[in-house]
Protein backbone atom coordinates (compact mmCIF):
# COMPACT_ATOMS: atom_id res chain seq x y z
CA UNK A 1 0.00 0.00 0.00
CA UNK A 2 2.89 2.33 0.78
CA UNK A 3 4.30 1.75 -2.70
CA UNK A 4 0.98 2.71 -4.29
CA UNK A 5 0.90 6.03 -2.40
CA UNK A 6 4.49 6.75 -3.38
CA UNK A 7 3.78 5.83 -6.99
CA UNK A 8 0.69 8.03 -7.07
CA UNK A 9 2.62 10.92 -5.52
CA UNK A 10 5.44 10.54 -8.07
CA UNK A 11 2.97 10.48 -10.93
CA UNK A 12 1.08 13.51 -9.59
CA UNK A 13 4.15 15.73 -9.15
CA UNK A 14 4.73 16.42 -12.88
CA UNK A 15 1.10 17.44 -13.32
CA UNK A 16 1.25 19.73 -10.30
CA UNK A 17 4.49 21.30 -11.56
CA UNK A 18 2.98 21.76 -14.99
CA UNK A 19 0.10 23.64 -13.40
CA UNK A 20 2.55 25.90 -11.54
CA UNK A 21 4.49 26.69 -14.71
CA UNK A 22 1.38 27.43 -16.71
CA UNK A 23 1.80 30.70 -18.59
CA UNK A 24 -0.77 33.44 -18.87
CA UNK A 25 -4.09 32.82 -20.57
CA UNK A 26 -3.39 34.21 -24.03
CA UNK A 27 -7.08 34.56 -24.86
CA UNK A 28 -7.56 36.75 -21.79
CA UNK A 29 -4.46 38.76 -22.70
CA UNK A 30 -5.83 39.31 -26.21
CA UNK A 31 -9.18 40.40 -24.76
CA UNK A 32 -7.42 42.79 -22.38
CA UNK A 33 -5.34 44.22 -25.23
CA UNK A 34 -8.44 44.70 -27.40
CA UNK A 35 -10.25 46.42 -24.52
CA UNK A 36 -7.26 48.68 -23.85
CA UNK A 37 -7.10 49.58 -27.54
CA UNK A 38 -10.82 50.39 -27.67
CA UNK A 39 -10.70 52.44 -24.47
CA UNK A 40 -7.61 54.26 -25.70
CA UNK A 41 -9.19 55.08 -29.05
CA UNK A 42 -12.23 56.53 -27.26
CA UNK A 43 -10.01 58.75 -25.09
CA UNK A 44 -8.07 59.91 -28.15
CA UNK A 45 -11.24 60.65 -30.13
CA UNK A 46 -12.67 62.63 -27.21
CA UNK A 47 -9.47 64.65 -26.82
CA UNK A 48 -9.27 65.23 -30.58
CA UNK A 49 -12.89 66.43 -30.60
CA UNK A 50 -12.04 68.90 -27.85
CA UNK A 51 -9.02 70.08 -29.85
CA UNK A 52 -11.24 70.60 -32.89
CA UNK A 53 -13.74 72.59 -30.79
CA UNK A 54 -10.95 74.76 -29.40
CA UNK A 55 -9.63 75.37 -32.92
CA UNK A 56 -13.05 76.39 -34.19
CA UNK A 57 -13.68 78.69 -31.22
CA UNK A 58 -10.22 80.22 -31.58
CA UNK A 59 -10.80 80.93 -35.28
CA UNK A 60 -14.09 82.58 -34.42
CA UNK A 61 -12.50 84.68 -31.67
CA UNK A 62 -9.54 85.80 -33.79
CA UNK A 63 -11.70 86.65 -36.80
CA UNK A 64 -14.11 88.55 -34.56
CA UNK A 65 -11.23 90.53 -33.11
CA UNK A 66 -9.89 91.26 -36.61
CA UNK A 67 -13.31 92.49 -37.75
CA UNK A 68 -13.56 94.70 -34.68
CA UNK A 69 -10.07 96.05 -35.41
CA UNK A 70 -11.01 96.96 -38.98
CA UNK A 71 -14.10 98.78 -37.79
CA UNK A 72 -12.17 100.91 -35.29
CA UNK A 73 -11.19 104.46 -36.13
CA UNK A 74 -7.70 105.17 -37.46
CA UNK A 75 -6.23 106.47 -34.16
CA UNK A 76 -7.11 103.19 -32.47
CA UNK A 77 -5.33 100.98 -35.02
CA UNK A 78 -2.40 100.31 -32.69
CA UNK A 79 -4.79 99.17 -29.97
CA UNK A 80 -6.74 97.08 -32.45
CA UNK A 81 -3.55 95.40 -33.68
CA UNK A 82 -2.61 94.67 -30.07
CA UNK A 83 -6.03 93.14 -29.52
CA UNK A 84 -5.59 90.89 -32.57
CA UNK A 85 -2.13 89.83 -31.41
CA UNK A 86 -3.50 89.09 -27.94
CA UNK A 87 -6.35 87.03 -29.40
CA UNK A 88 -3.87 85.05 -31.52
CA UNK A 89 -1.59 84.41 -28.53
CA UNK A 90 -4.52 83.29 -26.38
CA UNK A 91 -5.66 81.02 -29.20
CA UNK A 92 -2.19 79.50 -29.46
CA UNK A 93 -2.16 78.75 -25.73
CA UNK A 94 -5.63 77.20 -25.85
CA UNK A 95 -4.55 75.07 -28.82
CA UNK A 96 -1.40 73.99 -26.98
CA UNK A 97 -3.48 72.96 -23.97
CA UNK A 98 -5.88 70.97 -26.14
CA UNK A 99 -3.00 69.38 -28.06
CA UNK A 100 -1.42 68.46 -24.72
CA UNK A 101 -4.64 66.66 -23.79
CA UNK A 102 -4.55 64.76 -27.10
CA UNK A 103 -0.90 63.83 -26.56
CA UNK A 104 -1.64 62.65 -23.01
CA UNK A 105 -4.57 60.56 -24.25
CA UNK A 106 -2.38 58.96 -26.94
CA UNK A 107 0.40 58.24 -24.43
CA UNK A 108 -2.06 56.76 -21.92
CA UNK A 109 -3.69 54.62 -24.60
CA UNK A 110 -0.33 53.29 -25.81
CA UNK A 111 0.72 52.63 -22.21
CA UNK A 112 -2.47 50.74 -21.39
CA UNK A 113 -2.12 48.57 -24.50
CA UNK A 114 1.56 47.90 -23.81
CA UNK A 115 0.81 46.92 -20.21
CA UNK A 116 -1.91 44.55 -21.39
CA UNK A 117 0.50 43.02 -23.91
CA UNK A 118 3.09 42.57 -21.15
CA UNK A 119 0.72 40.15 -19.45
CA UNK A 120 1.58 37.58 -22.14
CA UNK A 121 5.01 37.33 -20.53
CA UNK A 122 6.01 35.97 -17.16
CA UNK A 123 8.66 36.66 -14.55
CA UNK A 124 11.47 39.05 -15.37
CA UNK A 125 10.31 39.47 -18.97
CA UNK A 126 6.95 40.74 -17.69
CA UNK A 127 8.63 43.21 -15.33
CA UNK A 128 11.03 44.45 -18.02
CA UNK A 129 8.13 44.85 -20.44
CA UNK A 130 6.15 46.90 -17.93
CA UNK A 131 9.20 48.98 -17.03
CA UNK A 132 9.81 49.71 -20.71
CA UNK A 133 6.16 50.64 -21.25
CA UNK A 134 6.26 53.00 -18.28
CA UNK A 135 9.49 54.62 -19.46
CA UNK A 136 8.00 55.20 -22.91
CA UNK A 137 4.84 56.64 -21.35
CA UNK A 138 6.78 58.98 -19.09
CA UNK A 139 8.94 60.13 -22.00
CA UNK A 140 5.86 60.86 -24.12
CA UNK A 141 4.22 62.81 -21.31
CA UNK A 142 7.42 64.79 -20.68
CA UNK A 143 7.69 65.71 -24.39
CA UNK A 144 4.03 66.80 -24.47
CA UNK A 145 4.47 68.86 -21.30
CA UNK A 146 7.59 70.48 -22.69
CA UNK A 147 5.75 71.55 -25.84
CA UNK A 148 2.85 72.87 -23.77
CA UNK A 149 5.18 74.74 -21.41
CA UNK A 150 6.88 76.36 -24.41
CA UNK A 151 3.54 77.65 -25.68
CA UNK A 152 2.76 79.11 -22.26
CA UNK A 153 6.16 80.79 -22.08
CA UNK A 154 5.52 82.50 -25.41
CA UNK A 155 2.34 84.04 -24.00
CA UNK A 156 2.84 87.72 -23.19
CA UNK A 157 2.53 88.61 -19.50
CA UNK A 158 2.25 84.86 -18.77
CA UNK A 159 -1.18 85.29 -17.36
Amino acid sequence: MKINKTLIAMLAVPFMLAACNKGPDLAKVQDDVAKAQADGQKKIVDAQAKLDQVAAQNNKDVVGTQVDARNDAAPAIADANADVAKARNEAAVKMADAQYDVSKAKAQAAYDVARAQCESQTGDANKQCKDSAKATYESSIAAAKSANDAAHQNKPNNG
